[in-house]
């Protein structure tokens, strides 16, 4: 579902399941595929990608509708200029109320038929801050906001992970085995994304998607 577009950008509610950018699965279809066909373009119309979801993430994602744009939208990534809030489903009771996750991520070991695992390092790797705060609390599992402050490889599902929270559905990063066939998903969303408009100075563009009705409904469980 198109949630924003001007002569710039198009935003979308990406769904979960559903990988940003084409993949080698060629019978798979992409965020961006499938924008293609919905806007009727052609072959070599411009379309791309600013930055990118995680397939099993959903939520707000941009795509930029010529060069000027992408090349302003990824500074404005690159530079921490964007700014994101995503909210989680994760098991157990949080305690804290809020909190901030710093450290350093560096790819973890390769694990054959498996994605690239990313985890904390004491030296190396790169520097990841994630601002997290309790949303709700049900009796297995809590409702939390992550505002990245940094745009690492799987940063909020590391950090989540690494603070004993792993997000349900998440097997890569901690939940019980068979949960995500069972719930064929990881309950993470991209709720709001805030960023300079590319092509018009002084102006700040805010795309929102609706949280999944799941992940309140799952959150009480």
């Amino acid at each position: 579902m198109i949630l924003y577009r001007d002569e710039s950008v198009v935003a979308v509610d990406k769904p979960a399941g559903v990988p940003s950018t084409p993949t080698r699965d060629l019978a798979r279809a992409s965020a961006l595929s499938l924008l293609r066909s919905k806007l009727a373009l052609a072959k070599a119309d411009f379309l791309e990608a600013p930055h990118r979801l995680d397939r099993d993430t959903s939520g707000v994602l941009l795509f930029a509708r010529d060069a000027r744009a992408l090349a302003a939208l990824s500074e404005s990534f690159r530079e921490g200029a964007a700014r994101k809030a995503y909210v989680a489903l994760v098991h157990g009771t949080v305690e804290r109320e809020a909190w901030r996750i710093e450290s350093f991520l560096s790819p973890g070991k390769k694990t054959k038929g498996r994605d690239e695992t990313w985890r904390s390092v004491r030296a190396g790797g790169k520097k990841a801050i994630t601002d997290v705060r309790v949303l709700g609390r049900g009796r297995k599992t809590t409702l939390v906001e992550c505002a990245p402050l940094t745009g690492r490889t799987h940063q909020i599902r590391v950090h989540l992970s690494e603070a004993g929270h792993p997000i349900v559905g998440d097997e890569l990063y901690g939940a019980p085995a068979g949960e995500h066939a069972r719930l064929g998903r990881h309950f993470l969303h991209a709720r709001r994304l805030d960023v300079p408009h590319p092509t018009r100075a002084g102006e700040t563009l805010t795309v929102e998607s609706r949280v999944p009705g799941e992940f309140s409904s799952r959150q009480v469980r």
